[in-house]
């Protein structure tokens, strides 16, 4: 399809914001317009992907954060604390443009790192994270938000990945390998799961949490996804520097 990505630019996109965030988490987990409206005269960053019609199909945006990363302060950095596409439009990489167009009005701003949250369960996810942009994690959060309400989130904690993106400078340290290496496995599709049984997802989400946190703490980085028909996997390769 046809779209165009633009910052927000009049009432009407904030407002369009809010409503395609009640599409996809329900309306008990949205940040109502004017607090949109607010942040971007400060600083935030609201980009939206707009069709022929003006109707918004997408949209990503970030705030300005001090960054503490592996127990130093980072300085600066862009937190992307929203990105959603209409249900129906995704997979045709309205995402991954947004996330492009993200990364280029951040480092207009001066700033060289973007970081998100995202559930380390969602393989889909994970795969645009991880694979497609290039970042790469070391920051697992339990319970980030608390007991979420929404359809995506409800009855499970939800534990988080804080993912880092490098924008202007190589990571490839990252990505060496000491001939230290791990994977950890996950659902192909965590969704399906949960709707199929939700102590299996349970359980899935606490032994994960255990492998992860054990990972990072033993000097591990998540730098890779892999994921196939049948299954799902992070390549975790042990930090040289450490």
């Amino acid at each position: 399809m046809s779209y165009l990505i633009r910052p927000f630019e009049h009432f009407e996109d904030f407002e369009q914001a809010e409503q395609l965030q009640n599409v996809t988490w329900s309306a008990v987990e949205t940040v109502p317009s004017n607090m949109l409206i607010a942040m971007t005269h400060h600083g935030a960053i609201g980009l939206g992907a707009f069709d022929v019609d003006g109707r918004m199909v997408g949209f990503a945006f970030s705030f300005v954060s001090p960054t503490q990363l592996a127990g130093a302060h980072r300085g600066l950095s862009h937190h992307s604390h929203m990105a959603a596409v209409l249900p129906e439009l995704r997979g045709q990489g309205i995402g991954l443009q947004l996330k492009h167009a993200q990364a280029k009005a951040v480092l207009a701003q001066g700033y060289n790192l973007m970081t998100w949250t995202y559930d380390p369960l969602e393989a889909k996810n994970a795969n645009l994270n991880i694979t497609k942009l290039g970042g790469i994690c070391r920051t697992y959060i339990p319970n980030c938000y608390g007991q979420m309400r929404d359809g995506l989130n409800a009855g499970l904690p939800s534990d988080r990945f804080e993912v880092e993106w490098w924008l202007n400078q190589e990571i490839d340290e990252w990505r060496m390998t000491s001939g230290e290496q791990r994977k950890v496995e996950i659902p192909v599709d965590f969704q399906a799961m949960k709707k199929a049984d939700m102590a299996a997802a349970q359980a899935i989400r606490l032994k994960t949490r255990k492998e992860f946190e054990q990972a990072f703490a033993d000097g591990f980085v998540v730098t890779g996804f892999e994921m196939t028909a049948g299954r799902a996997a992070y390549l975790m390769t042990k930090n040289l520097s450490q």
